[in-house]
């Protein structure tokens, strides 16, 4: 019987599944991104929970967390695992959408402070590169805060080896569990730790529910295509651009065709598509 295929927390269905199911798990991972001690969290209220098992619109769905701490701080956190080079306003985007509920005759400063927390699977400047940063807004002169309510912060799973030793190494073993490929992976990860081995528990007892599965094999199917349509995309706007400079130096230069690409210094393989478009 062929192995049943391993949907981690890097999933964003099964990390809101375990999230919204093991309480414990959540704190713990809140403790740890707010970098706050985990006694200090009196209550952890996730405020967008989903039926486990329903299907979800994967065109329209972001399975955020969007959670309220002590009754006092908003926080959306988020998994993406596919850059589509727009991580900087999207979250603008879910960090205004969750700071804007205020209702009819509450007043501005009942507006808590609100946290967007991404947990990338890329980095997301790579002239500024960094496991893990927070953006707040300041003038640009003096470095003075002109608000606390609005931060930003970003996780970058692929720079976890690359951490130094002033990083909390709960954060390090966090993105660690994210990025597990295997169950094996994710139980010696886990180790003898109380918390991490109860996230390992619900995220087994998830697995086994066949509907979840369904869900989990669906986001990453949509996701494989999304690529797949981005990958293609890139292809095919690279030929293009490769076309119109080979007709411009044949056209400037009177170079055949072979020519031209020779100039360009053209792979064989591009050589092969290019040949038959022109």
């Amino acid at each position: 019987m062929a192995e049943k295929k391993f949907y981690g927390m890097k999933n964003d269905y099964m990390f809101k599944a375990v999230l919204q199911s093991a309480e414990d798990v959540l704190k713990n991972l809140v403790s740890v991104l707010m970098e706050i001690d985990e006694n200090d969290i009196v209550s952890c209220t996730i405020v967008n929970t989903i039926e486990l098992g329903r299907s979800v619109d994967s065109k329209d769905c972001v399975l955020d967390v969007k959670l309220l701490l002590n009754e006092n701080e908003i926080i959306d956190l988020e998994i993406q695992v596919r850059n589509e080079h727009n991580w900087p306003e999207r979250s603008l985007l879910y960090w205004s959408r969750t700071y804007d509920y205020l209702k009819s005759g509450q007043e501005y400063s009942e507006l808590k402070k609100t946290y967007h927390i991404g947990i990338l699977d890329f980095t997301l400047f790579k002239d500024n590169p960094a496991f893990y940063a927070e953006y707040k807004l300041l003038d640009t002169k003096t470095g003075y805060l002109y608000t606390d309510k609005l931060n930003i912060r970003v996780l970058d799973l692929t720079k976890v080896d690359e951490a130094d030793g002033n990083v909390n190494p709960k954060l390090i073993k966090w993105a660690r569990i994210f990025r597990a490929e295997t169950m094996s992976e994710l139980e010696q990860l886990a180790g003898e730790e109380e918390v991490l081995m109860s996230m390992v528990t619900h995220l087994k007892e998830l697995s086994e529910d066949e509907k979840i599965r369904q869900q989990c094999a669906a986001r990453d199917d949509y996701e494989r295509r999304l690529i797949g349509e981005y990958k293609r995309g890139t292809r095919e706007g690279r030929e293009s651009g490769r076309l119109e400079d080979i007709r411009t130096i044949m056209d400037t230069l009177g170079l055949t065709k072979e020519q031209a690409m020779d100039a360009l210094k053209i792979s064989e393989n591009e050589r092969l598509l290019i040949a038959k478009q022109l």
